[in-house]
């Protein structure tokens, strides 16, 4: 029901310097500062470039993510994860337990 992972959705963080990233595990990228502009502010900016796909994820990923039967429930999943391991955010979440019989491939 919520499409898996929602870093950058429905969840964030703020450091303890007013940093906002997308979640606790995505700290290489901000998206401003609290103590510049509100929080609200910089959660609903969508003239970033990643967080305005971050709240829309299914359109960006790819191979058999962008896929896959169940994108809809998982969202494509953890894209933080996808670019620790591939160095590409819409790659296929490493995680991924299912099979390509099980997606649909």
């Amino acid at each position: 029901m919520n499409e898996g992972n929602s870093s950058g959705n429905g969840i964030g963080c703020v450091s303890w310097d007013g940093t906002v990233h997308a979640d606790q595990f995505w700290r290489g990228l901000s998206f401003g500062n609290v103590r510049e502009r509100p929080f609200s502010a910089i959660w609903t900016d969508l003239s970033n470039d990643l967080m305005a796909k971050l709240k829309d994820k299914k359109p960006h990923v790819r191979g058999r993510c962008a896929a896959c039967r169940w994108l809809d429930v998982c969202g494509g999943n953890f894209r933080v994860r996808a670019e620790a391991v591939t160095g590409d955010l819409w790659a296929p979440d490493p995680a991924c337990y299912l099979t390509d019989a099980e997606i649909g491939l």
